[in-house]
């Protein structure tokens, strides 16, 4: 079973619609409004949520065309995404009780006040939570694909890849990167190398001309080398940026470790395999790939010396 926690938000999301759906006419209005706290509440929800408003802002007037009598349909899936969310949002925040049980009235034009709040559900409410979880769930994907990566270098590659990057520091990360690009086109990831933003080139966007796109930076931790904790930081921060440039919620850092010391990041969410950090509604999962080829096994190791880096200095580093 995957234990991120990724999914368990996905668990708690389903769980929220489960209850709308058996809501009756009467507690309707009042578990939406409980609905809407909790995707606002939760960061990764909150992201997505944002992302689709930037994304819609047209769809705020048909919106209102709905809730004023007059039932639109969003053109495109796209579209249609973003009418769903300004209606539940709209609703959600409104102060009458009755809202969503007129405009099922005027999609369905029903009498019984349970069959409107049930095309309101199914107009509205299901392809929201449906998109919700679709993003989510193309989020998990991408985890597991890096998280596959990982083992693939830590167990297969670990000499051949610490090898062709122990060049000239720059030239050395370009190598991993491109390893990196190699495995997920593999793996059917769609995606432009370098391309140009506000904060400069970021090492890997995916699908570009699509409306969604993948954010990941690669960075070396050898702090010999000045490949410190700081520097880690540094690249969180460009990650950071290029999100903001491109307007995505979620963004990813790939560290490669080649040193023998222990790179530790603490998180507060330590059921996930994969640590993130969360700052103003935007996510950044932080991956450890270990290449170092130890000289001795671990039992003759000694005492293992460890640099550790908390939210704190993350965030601390896009100030």
């Amino acid at each position: 079973m995957d234990s991120d926690y990724i999914q368990f938000i996905r668990y708690k999301l389903q769980k929220r619609l489960k209850r709308l759906n058996s809501a009756d006419f009467q507690s309707f209005h009042f578990t939406l409004v409980h609905s809407w706290g909790f995707l606002q509440s939760n960061e990764i929800t909150k992201g997505i949520l944002d992302d689709l408003e930037r994304r819609s802002p047209e769809s705020e007037a048909d919106a209102d065309k709905t809730l004023g009598g007059t039932p639109q349909i969003g053109t495109s899936e796209q579209e249609n995404d973003g009418l769903c969310y300004w209606v539940v949002k709209k609703c959600a925040l409104s102060n009458e009780m009755n809202i969503e049980i007129q405009v099922g009235f005027n999609l369905a034009h029903e009498g019984k006040y349970d069959e409107c709040v049930e095309r309101f559900r199914q107009a509205y409410v299901e392809p929201l939570f449906d998109y919700i979880d679709e993003q989510i769930d193309d989020k998990r994907m991408t985890l597991l694909l890096l998280k596959k990566y990982k083992h693939r270098c830590e167990w297969f590659q670990r000499a051949s890849l610490l090898t062709k990057c122990m060049g000239e520091t720059q030239k050395g990360e370009k190598t991993l990167a491109y390893d990196l690009y190699q495995y997920l086109h593999d793996q059917g990831v769609q995606f432009h190398i370098e391309p140009e933003s506000a904060s400069g080139r970021p090492d890997l966007i995916s699908a570009q001309t699509g409306k969604d796109r993948l954010v990941a930076d690669v960075k070396v931790f050898n702090p010999e080398r000045g490949q410190t904790t700081a520097y880690i930081a540094k690249g969180f921060r460009q990650v950071y940026d290029y999100m903001k440039d491109y307007t995505e919620p979620f963004g990813y850092l790939v560290i490669f470790k080649t040193c023998p010391e222990d790179l530790s990041i603490v998180t507060e969410k330590q059921e996930s395999a994969v640590p993130f950090v969360m700052h103003n509604n935007k996510t950044i999962f932080l991956l450890v790939v270990d290449i170092c080829e130890y000289e001795q096994s671990a039992s003759k190791r000694g005492t293992l010396k460890s640099y550790e880096l908390t939210p704190k200095e993350f965030v601390e580093a896009l100030q």
